[in-house]
């Protein structure tokens, strides 16, 4: 193998780059043994190498026609010609024995060939470069959309995936699930479905980070929303959980405040949910109560607490020495209910309602349609009240009356032999039931529908209910009289003042009543009972003046210590001025006094004139807003509307309303009843604040009564 010259390795790349071009570019002759100058048989494919090549070397080509061949035809491919000496080389596709022949035999050839190259070729890279970087490729502008497109891709990934996991974590907090429902195979399932590449928490994350966090968050949400508040209530929710076998009471407090942007409005938020111990009830109950007040900054803040009438809880809220505990009239309506269906006679009777309403739910229940079809009533099933509330048996018996005719002659006409007679004294039993109920179905529809405090409301309805609706009346029967009684027992005892603790609920309740100004013309009290309740009201106004005074005198021997000299402390010049005629009078010592010397005779007028100007003003509507009333002539009482807020932030009913007298608290009892021991603190302060305190729970009543609706009441299946 030779060696080739430093000079020849900078050509080769050029002359294999160029070689098919020079072979087709090159010029041949038709007398081999002389040099001849070439022809174009044709267009080049390289006009940068065909004149320095061609010109050199030159194929034997053929010009003779008779052998009928074209001019200029190659005869032999393997051999080529030096046009400088004439010699022949071999040729073998490539051209390194041509640059060798000339870099050996011809150096002066091969220095201008070169010299030509390497202008030539610097043009040519310089051309390319200058390309490449005024227009970018295609592909180079296609990778960076692509990477692109990815990154966003990603980051849209990302977020999605962010927010299902937030919508989780909401949908087990404010929803009240358990967190092991992530590993239900369903629930995996709608999330694949939702996102296929998303992957779900796990319950251990969810329980250890994912609640703790929200929690964490909302408690210093609650703490800044009960910063200002002055007075507050508490209540008490006693529950168990079945499956836990366990017992928690969660409690919340109430407040109504007042701001110059949307005048008064109410507060409610959960405090703590903590587990009761069977052992000194009482006393573990308020050891948890008051660590929960220190906790939360209420231990002078609280006015009262509304309880379910727990024996321990009643004590507990006596060992603490709150200023009332109120019971709670849901469940006190709900006890007297109860007992009255204990009766036997009362018993026996709802007994035999249910009977009937079963028989026509299979046998008789198309016959029962006809017979409404025939007299234009309603074709509807009858209500069953099994396992639910004194709510779901009035309903039962309003059915029964208002399917009265229908079920009289269905019965008469498929049998006789039922416990229900069509024309004995229980449709006369029934009616008396109904009217009893009814009062108090009105009064538990008017508390739940309510937006604002209910504790005034407690009087009025209390006076109403005993005076009217469970008053005896001559031509009762023996059972609805006895019903009426143990009623109006269980709602005297609970509320009456026979006892020292009674006094102090009976006097709290008059003083919110008579701030509500729908009621505050107590007529269900005496005139003396109205001039004791108007005196407490004057005596609980001038304690907060008084207190007013105090923290002023105090923020005033505050203020007189600063670290600023006098000399730069501007006074107005009002005020120096009058100070110095104030001091220069004799009579100063005499009639100049300060707020702190202001008399307690100076306090009681203030505070009389102020209760003479609201007792003046019109008697608001039953059906109108008593907060709304004061928020717009707050301006005009500078001190009634304080002692409001302290009576009206002790609520009526100890959780609310719609759970009580509704499904709604039955479905909840199934919600807390799935949460883990460990959780249950967290995930029911997470619930009950992240939704209103009048938003009921979903329940499925619409459902059971449009199931009965479509299908009891439909054809016969054949």
């Amino acid at each position: 193998m030779r060696n080739e010259s430093p000079l020849l390795s900078n050509v080769q790349p050029v002359l294999y780059a160029t070689r098919f071009s020079i072979i087709e570019g090159i010029q041949v002759d038709c007398l081999p043994k002389e040099p001849m100058e070439g022809k174009s048989s044709g267009p080049s494919c390289s006009g940068l190498l065909d004149q320095r090549v061609g010109a050199r070397f030159s194929f034997q080509t053929f010009m003779k026609p008779k052998l009928c061949l074209p001019d200029g035809c190659i005869l032999h491919w393997k051999r080529i010609y030096c046009r400088v000496c004439m010699s022949q080389i071999a040729y073998s596709g490539n051209t390194s024995n041509l640059s060798y022949h000339l870099e050996k035999n011809h150096p002066v050839e091969f220095s201008e060939f070169v010299k030509s190259n390497t202008d030539q070729m610097r043009e040519a890279f310089a051309t390319a470069y200058s390309r490449i970087k005024t227009e970018p490729t295609s592909l180079h502008t296609q990778q960076q959309s692509q990477d692109m497109n990815l990154r966003h891709s990603l980051d849209h990934d990302n977020r999605r995936h962010n927010d299902l996991t937030v919508a989780i974590t909401n949908f087990i907090c404010e929803g009240l699930h358990p967190v092991s429902v992530v590993e239900e195979p369903t629930f995996k399932t709608l999330m694949s479905t939702v996102d296929p590449g998303y992957s779900t928490p796990n319950k251990r994350d969810l329980a250890v980070k994912m609640v703790s966090q929200m929690y964490c968050r909302t408690r210093d949400m609650v703490f800044s929303e009960l910063a200002g508040v002055v007075n507050c209530g508490v209540t008490t929710d006693l529950w168990q959980s079945q499956t836990q076998n366990r017992t928690y009471i969660s409690l919340s407090m109430h407040s109504v405040n007042y701001n110059s942007a949307n005048g008064f409005s109410m507060t409610n938020k959960c405090l703590k949910t903590f587990e009761v111990q069977e052992d000194n009830t009482a006393e573990n109950i308020t050891r948890a109560m008051y660590e929960a007040f220190v906790e939360w900054g209420i231990t002078h803040k609280v006015s009262g607490a509304t309880t379910n009438g727990s024996v321990d809880i009643v004590k507990a809220c006596s060992l603490l020495e709150l200023s009332v505990e109120m019971p709670c009239l849901g469940h006190t309506i709900n006890r007297a209910m109860d007992e009255a269906f204990q009766l036997p006679r009362v018993d026996s009777f709802l007994g035999c309602c249910r009977k009937l309403v079963d028989h026509f739910k299979e046998p008789a229940m198309f016959t029962l349609r006809e017979k409404q079809k025939q007299h234009g009533l309603t074709q509807c099933t009858l209500i069953s009240d099994k396992g639910r509330t004194w709510l779901a048996t009035l309903a039962m018996l309003q059915r029964l009356k208002e399917q009265q005719v229908a079920v009289t002659v269905t019965l008469t006409e498929t049998s006789s032999n039922h416990h229900f007679s069509s024309d004995g004294p229980n449709w006369a039993l029934l009616e008396g039931l109904i009217a009893v109920l009814q009062p108090f179905k009105v009064v538990a529809d008017m508390i739940t529908s309510c937006r604002y405090p209910t504790i005034s409301m407690v009087r009025p309805v209390l006076h109403m209910l005993l005076n009217t609706t469970l008053k005896v009346k001559e031509g009762d029967l023996k059972e609805i009289s006895m019903t009426k009684e143990v009623i109006s027992k269980v709602l005297s005892s609970t509320y009456s003042q026979n006892s020292q603790l009674s006094q102090e609920i009976s006097a709290f309740l008059n003083i919110a009543t008579f701030l509500d100004p729908r009621y505050k013309k107590l007529p269900f009290l005496s005139t003396p009972e109205r001039s004791k309740v108007e005196s407490n009201i004057i005596e609980e106004a001038k304690a907060i003046l008084e207190k007013q005074m105090s923290e002023r005198s105090c923020l005033d021997d505050f203020s007189l210590v600063s670290d600023e000299p006098p000399s730069k402390k501007p006074t107005p010049l009002r005020e120096s001025s009058a100070s110095t005629t104030t001091l220069d009078n004799p009579l100063a010592a005499i009639f100049c006094q300060s707020d702190a010397d202001q008399s307690q005779e100076e306090l009681h007028a203030q505070v009389v004139e102020e209760l003479s100007n609201y007792k003046s003003q019109r008697v608001l509507g039953l059906n109108e807003d008593p907060l709304l009333w004061w928020s717009s002539h707050a301006p005009l009482f500078p001190t009634l509307p304080k002692v409001m807020q302290k009576y009206w932030c002790v609520p009526a009913t100890s959780v609310p309303c719609h759970r009580l007298f509704s499904s709604s608290g039955t479905v909840l009892c199934g919600k807390r009843n799935r949460i883990a021991p460990v959780l249950v603190d967290q995930q029911v302060f997470l619930y009950e604040n992240s939704r209103s305190y009048f938003e009921p729970e979903p329940c499925e009543d619409d459902v059971d009564n449009a199931w009965e609706n479509n299908c009891r009441l439909g054809r016969p299946l054949e």
